[in-house]
């Protein structure tokens, strides 16, 4: 969604939607409190709104639309709570079949999507989110079928395209509840059963993996210098020259004797 949503904001028009009184709701739902005044223009099929008054309990949950399906052990049927579905012909536009967005304009923390599991059997296996990509035929090169296929895409940026680069502080971040490891472990953080055809693990030069949570001690390969290395800060340790093999340590190149 890089490319369209993104442009679009870019464009100043955010994706063509506007905070005006909405008229060209099919079937629109406003439940029990007044609607927003923000509520963007959209020709939908139908519409949920609700505006969060001040105060309120805190830690109280309250949806604007809540979907709940309780099965019998005995079902045998697939139960699934929502479901959204979207049969794309077009050659054109960015279509989705769920788009979750979220806006902050405060302190408090959000969440434009949140997929929580609870197993308080412990036996049988769980997908807490599952993403399936099926497509046709082989990509040579990325991109080389008329645009990339992406199993799981993390795009940054700048709120609403305006302002400073902006930093996130994790892309990805695998952590226990509250950052305790009495809360639980991982067998693994990361696993790849699937063939790789270039790597299953790459970035761009000049950036380093680390080894411990401050990145201190960490490894990475200077594009500058040729050089594959293991460094305490921005101190070389151990370096490989990765066209001529030639080995220093403590930022001296070494000689070696091979043995015969």
């Amino acid at each position: 969604m890089r490319s369209t949503f993104l442009s679009a904001l870019a464009l100043g028009g955010f994706f063509c939607l506007s905070s005006t009184p909405a008229t060209a709701q099919t079937a629109y739902f406003e439940g029990v409190t007044p609607r927003p005044p923000d509520v963007f223009d959209l020709p939908a099929s139908l519409t949920v709104t609700r505006s969060a008054p001040a105060g309120g309990r805190e830690g109280a949950v309250i949806p604007a639309q809540y979907t709940h399906v309780t099965t019998d052990r005995d079902a045998r049927t697939y139960e699934w709570a929502t479901l959204s579905i979207l049969k794309n012909y077009s050659d054109y536009g960015a279509n989705v079949a769920t788009y979750g967005q979220a806006h902050k304009f405060g302190r408090g923390t959000s969440w434009a999507g949140v997929m929580e599991l609870q197993d308080t059997h412990g036996k049988g296996g769980f997908y807490a989110l599952e993403v399936d990509a099926y497509s046709t035929g082989p990509s040579p090169t990325p991109g080389s079928q008329e645009g990339d296929r992406v199993g799981v895409g993390i795009i940054l940026g700048r709120a609403f395209n305006t302002g400073p680069k902006a930093t996130i502080d994790y892309g990805v971040l695998v952590a226990p509840q509250g950052l305790d490891p009495r809360e639980a472990d991982v067998n693994y953080g990361m696993m790849v059963f699937g063939e790789c055809r270039y790597a299953c693990y790459a970035m761009q030069a000049g950036n380093k993996i680390a080894y411990e949570e401050s990145a201190t001690i960490a490894s990475k390969f200077d594009p500058h210098t040729g050089r594959w290395g293991l460094f305490n800060g921005d101190k070389p340790l151990f370096e490989v020259d990765v066209a001529t093999g030639e080995l220093r340590v403590n930022g001296r190149p070494v000689e070696i004797k091979y043995k015969d």
